[in-house]
């Protein structure tokens, strides 16, 4: 879909590649690049992996999946999807996810898009959504391959959930809202975005991708959006100014100073923005008192509120 450049988008590309929560992952070992051949079938109890390939999205660009089942887990049982950090690898995450996925009886689903496949922000954070000149087919937006995986669980394990359970911290907090707000068909059921470093605002008085000026969601879509449940969970020491991994550009440093500021003023934001469009807003914020930059210290809260039964 041809669509006008949206001027912010040009000027801010390259910085655009560092607003993740962390602007440059920790040099670690690669995982292995995936390969077609190591397709498995199955979920099986305990840890588990196996390689994605979407064919319905990108499929010359194969995910790992880690996963970890239960003995408790039955096919009725919960689905969560957690989206990893900057470094993007999958193993860290199942781990800490692991004791909660027990003391919930949860089917834990980590996707691991790696840098090999997926080299830059523009193609995690941002979602592939966009081009330096075009928004690109929906069906090759990253945010699409979580609806698509979650189509291969189901296949594979035999669960019968028709929604999914969703978390993010730090950069996995950024692909997390960012597929809220730009895929409100999303067939998740709760979704918790914990430590973003900068944010998507839902208004159309800013250019993408800070804003939704020039972007192929209309405005009217913003009720339905505001009436989904998306918890935005911040640490309460998550307060450094000076953090080398905090996004410091001016249109992020407008949002705040710290990431705990900026998940307050998104927060606040998008609340007044349900309150002008006179729209239920159900949304949640929460703080955790103690904990700072850290998926492990934000993880046992963000399950407390994820695994709530309606």
């Amino acid at each position: 879909m041809k669509a006008g450049i949206p001027v912010l988008f040009c000027t801010v590309l390259l910085i655009a590649l560092l607003i993740c929560g962390c602007s440059s992952p920790t040099p670690r070992e690669e995982s292995p690049v995936p390969t077609k051949s190591s397709v498995t079938t199955g979920i099986p109890q305990g840890r588990g992996q196996f390689v994605f390939n979407d064919s319905l999205g990108n499929s010359d660009r194969p995910i790992i999946v880690y996963t970890y089942r239960p003995a408790a887990w039955d096919m009725s049982g919960p689905v969560l999807i957690v989206m990893p950090g900057a470094g993007r690898e999958g193993q860290s995450p199942r781990e800490t996810w692991i004791p909660y996925a027990e003391q919930y009886s949860s089917l834990l689903v980590v996707p691991e898009f790696s840098l090999g496949y997926y080299p830059t922000d523009s193609w995690y954070n941002l979602g592939n959504t966009y081009d330096s000149s075009n928004w690109r087919p929906k069906a090759n937006w990253t945010y699409m391959a979580v609806e698509h995986l979650f189509d291969d669980i189901r296949k594979k394990s035999g669960a019968k959930q028709d929604t999914y359970l969703l978390f993010g911290h730090s950069a996995g907090a950024q692909f997390v809202h960012r597929m809220v707000n730009l895929l409100p068909e999303a067939r998740y059921s709760r979704a918790v975005a914990a430590n973003s470093g900068v944010y998507l605002l839902p208004v159309y008085t800013l250019g993408y991708p800070f804003g939704l000026k020039d972007s192929p969601l209309s405005e009217s879509n913003l009720p339905k959006i505001f009436a989904r449940k998306l918890i935005i969970m911040s640490g309460g020491s998550d307060t450094d100014p000076k953090d080398p991994s905090l996004a410091n550009f001016p249109v992020a440093e407008a949002q705040g100073s710290t990431r705990f500021e900026r998940a307050r003023y998104y927060f606040n934001l998008s609340q007044a923005e349900a309150q002008r469009l006179h729209v239920p807003f159900n949304w949640e914020y929460h703080v955790v008192p103690g904990v700072g930059h850290s998926e492990s210290g934000m993880a046992g809260p963000s399950a407390a509120l994820l695994f709530i039964r309606p």
